[in-house]
């Protein structure tokens, strides 16, 4: 067992494809964070009819939902997920009601949308489109900045967890593939790179797109940035928790 360094930041995304919270420490269930998209919009317009509850709205195809910010407002509960708050850009606060639904609608038009709350008894990722839990580091980030030439915030990429990485080698999560993490308690299956779409590209205060992001990391990594994990075993992480890489 190597310890690789802590946790810089934890980030959860109450509804997926808004923006999300900042947090100290989380529990990590067989799925992810608790919580991680535990809300989301079903795109009936993206949908098969085999598939037609499975295709969740992305940012990806619609930016301006970046521009809403999400957050829970409860504690947690073994029923349910705890009542959210959504701000929208101009400072409206929503619940997750009609009033948001219509709000959302309006933005995404076109298309054709329904609300979906999960469970936490849901057998599957919730929300998530790709994988429990994705992981990015500070180093990578920083080399990130030079190849790019501009400050870059973390929170284009959407992680759940920055490491403050010991070693000053960028990008050596790649080489984590394959391999398990281990943060208390909690140990995670490093099994993929991230494969990045035009979502970097949308500042997450401003909603303005810059396509220099996408284009450098497609040219200079392969269009991927951070790794997805898998669960391995359920615990509680905190921030300044020791990571550890296990043999």
């Amino acid at each position: 067992m190597k310890s690789i360094g802590i946790i810089q930041a934890i980030y959860r995304y109450p509804v997926k494809s808004f923006q999300g919270e900042h947090l100290s420490s989380v529990d990590i269930e067989r799925y992810g964070l608790y919580g991680d998209r535990g809300y989301a919009f079903i795109d009936h317009t993206r949908s098969t009819d085999a598939s037609r509850s499975n295709k969740k709205l992305n940012a990806k195809f619609v930016p301006k939902l970046l521009a809403y910010s999400s957050k829970y407002v409860a504690d947690r509960s073994d029923n349910e997920f705890p009542p959210i708050q959504v701000t929208a850009p101009d400072g409206r606060i929503f619940q997750w009601n009609e009033e948001l639904f219509e709000e959302i609608r309006a933005v995404v038009s076109p298309r054709e949308i329904s609300p979906r709350k999960y469970s936490p008894e849901h057998d599957g990722l919730l929300g998530v489109d790709e994988a429990s839990i994705l992981i990015t580091t500070d180093v990578s980030l920083a080399e990130l900045e030079k190849i790019i030439g501009v400050e870059t915030d973390i929170r284009r990429f959407r992680p759940n967890f920055v490491i403050r990485y010991d070693e000053p080698q960028p990008f050596e999560e790649f080489d984590w593939i394959g391999k398990t993490v281990q943060i208390g308690d909690t140990k995670l299956e490093i099994y993929k790179k991230c494969h990045r779409c035009s979502m970097v590209n949308v500042d997450p205060d401003h909603n303005t797109i810059n396509p220099t992001f996408l284009k450098h990391i497609a040219k200079h990594l392969d269009a991927c940035f951070g790794v997805y994990a898998r669960v391995i075993q359920t615990g509680t992480v905190t921030v300044d928790a020791p990571v550890y890489l296990l043999d």
